[in-house]
């Protein structure tokens, strides 16, 4: 069924959702959320997004307004990965991290289309592997807490039933790091999975040292110790300590991703599929890191990875992260420790339109 133009309101949005002071150890204060609409002539609707933590919406808002459009308009759905194909080269040239993040809105609306006109949830019409995923919490650190107050975060998760945490590292001393993990281990205890989130803060020699002191700690993985562009770095990294390495919220494409798995330079993959391609590439990497023994843990977002995560096989957790709470009208729901994806069609985001308008961008 061709994609049409439908009514007004399937436009682009952009928003400007603020963060605040507790929401992770990147530094940025808000987020740039830009949703877009699909419409087949049927009149069945889709929704998608990207996002912008550190500027640069303005140039997605373009490439959505008027590049894509262009592109997509008239093409059948159910011929859609030919038409990503299509769209890909035409505007790859841009650079992976604006073009990418501006084709996965659309292809997200896409795919919730074409799930909304089989009567399916996503994660079923993409082939559900099983019904409920894993959840680690990660949206209760920051740097600028103190050890009660990281501790206390925490406990609040494992008290919710989470078995798994994560806590930001890298702003501070190393030395001083290693105390809040140690005193966040001690704690939980070993019977709860912890990991760190470096926010690609760190030099080598600082994060080899740091990496045998958390192995000592039983930290479950090591987030994107070093840039993400410097992947040698990060294979020396894997091979020379004994916590696995995370990378992925910073990679855009299967092609980003494969250099680390070549390389054995990671072993937990985190691709965002607002920001990687859309669900057509995020399977992709998925199938990849499949053959090289890699796991996902996609990052941000649990309301829409729960239905990636459900649909592979290789997917060990989502993760927990209250990015854009505000703009929905419900979160996911979590229990022991895991998600259910909502079993209703598409992906069954429900959105706060009257939110969404409040913060938007004139």
């Amino acid at each position: 069924m061709p994609i049409g133009t439908g009514p007004p309101s399937t436009g682009t949005t952009w928003s400007r959702i603020p963060l605040g002071a507790g929401r992770g150890g990147s530094g940025a204060t808000g987020v740039d959320l830009l949703r877009v609409g699909v419409t087949c002539d049927e009149g069945e609707h889709g929704t998608g997004f990207t996002y912008a933590l550190t500027g640069g919406a303005e140039a997605l808002h373009a490439l959505l307004g008027e590049t894509l459009p262009q592109l997509v308009l008239g093409t059948d759905t159910d011929e859609w990965p030919r038409t990503w194909e299509r769209v890909w080269q035409r505007t790859h040239r841009l650079g992976r991290g604006i073009a990418l993040p501006a084709l996965s809105a659309v292809d997200i609306a896409v795919w919730d289309l074409r799930a909304r006109r089989a009567g399916a949830p996503l994660f079923r019409f993409l082939g559900a592997h099983r019904d409920s995923v894993p959840v680690y919490g990660s949206g209760r650190s920051t740097h600028q807490m103190n050890v009660d107050e990281l501790v206390a975060g925490q406990i609040g998760y494992i008290e919710e039933g989470y078995g798994a945490v994560k806590i930001r590292v890298g702003a501070r001393p190393a030395e001083e790091d290693v105390e809040r993990v140690a005193a966040v281990r001690c704690a939980i205890g070993d019977g709860t999975r912890l990991m760190v989130d470096c926010n690609e803060r760190l030099d080598l020699p600082t994060v080899l040292w740091l990496g045998r002191r958390l192995d000592e700690l039983g930290v479950y993985w090591m987030e994107e110790p070093l840039v993400s562009d410097d992947v040698a770095g990060h294979a020396q990294l894997a091979e020379r300590t004994g916590v696995p390495i995370a990378v992925g919220e910073h990679l855009h494409g299967r092609f980003e991703f494969a250099g680390y798995l070549r390389s054995r330079a990671a072993a937990i993959l985190q691709p965002d599929v607002p920001l990687t391609g859309g669900v057509t590439e995020w399977l992709r990497i998925s199938a990849a890191a499949e053959v090289f023994g890699a796991v996902l843990a996609p990052h941000f977002l649990p309301e829409l990875h729960v239905h990636l995560a459900a649909a592979v096989p290789n997917c060990a957790y989502i993760e927990h992260f209250p990015l854009i709470d505000d703009v929905l009208e419900e979160s996911l729901a979590i229990g022991d420790g895991a998600a259910t994806p909502p079993d209703r069609p598409g992906h069954g985001m429900r959105w706060d339109e009257g939110a969404l308008d409040r913060l938007r961008v004139r």
